[in-house]
């Protein structure tokens, strides 16, 4: 390991302190994410959970994320996924604050009995990268959970950047039909806890929650790494 670190040293993401690629100064720029409210109103509500009144029949039942998407950790989330990813994503969990266990530990007591469900890639973004960064996180969280995890969503197409959309109605239509069920998937009645790196407009998992809930089940609650 000494060796490596000669070799192949490690500097902070955020300021370029040798010997880790997040620093606990810069770690301190991660703000846990506390801006609860329903997805559809806006309005308050406890980890996210959509209000009765909002819930339609192919809607996210709740939605939340661990930490609030700043630059620092879209740097982050970013160098996860083109450079080196189970090294920053080490660095990443051991600096993982004490507030944000304690909200994926409230998490539990609602989803005990729900399916972990990472969002899928296409199949060529898979072999581009050679992993899914919602996987390590849905890997992450489940040492707390520890719920079954599903493998019932495939991707069949990306998107275009959603910033480069302008209406509503275009940003809609960029996600339709990106996901499709796998054959033989059986997800009748069960409830799934759909987990995402980041979720900003929520465009990508409201399409993913409209085509399980098309096929039948009953809850989805999405949890995201970052949360704009």
């Amino acid at each position: 390991m000494f060796l490596k670190d000669l070799l192949f040293p490690k500097f902070c993401l955020g300021c370029g302190y040798l010997g880790t690629y997040i620093c606990p100064k810069c770690y301190q720029k991660l703000k846990p994410y506390n801006r609860e409210r329903c997805y559809y109103c806006k309005k308050s509500s406890p980890l996210g959970l959509t209000h009765p009144g909002c819930l339609k029949k192919l809607n996210i039942d709740g939605l939340t994320g661990i930490y609030y998407y700043n630059g620092f950790l879209k740097k982050i989330i970013k160098n996860i996924k083109y450079r080196l990813a189970t090294e920053i994503w080490s660095d990443f969990i051991r600096g993982i604050k004490r507030d944000s266990l304690e909200k994926i530990m409230k998490l539990k007591t609602i989803a005990k009995d729900y399916i972990i469900e990472p969002i899928p890639l296409t199949k060529a973004r898979m072999t581009e990268r050679g992993f899914n960064q919602s996987i390590l996180i849905a890997k992450f969280l489940n040492k707390f959970l520890g719920l079954e995890t599903g493998d019932f969503l495939i991707r069949v197409k990306d998107k275009y950047p959603q910033a480069q959309l302008g209406s509503k109605l275009m940003r809609y239509r960029n996600v339709r039909g990106i996901f499709t069920l796998r054959p033989n998937a059986d997800v009748k009645n069960k409830k799934i806890l759909l987990v995402d790196d980041v979720v900003t407009t929520g465009s990508t998992v409201s399409e993913a929650t409209r085509v399980l809930k098309r096929n039948g089940t009953s809850k989805v609650f999405v949890l995201a790494l970052a949360k704009g």
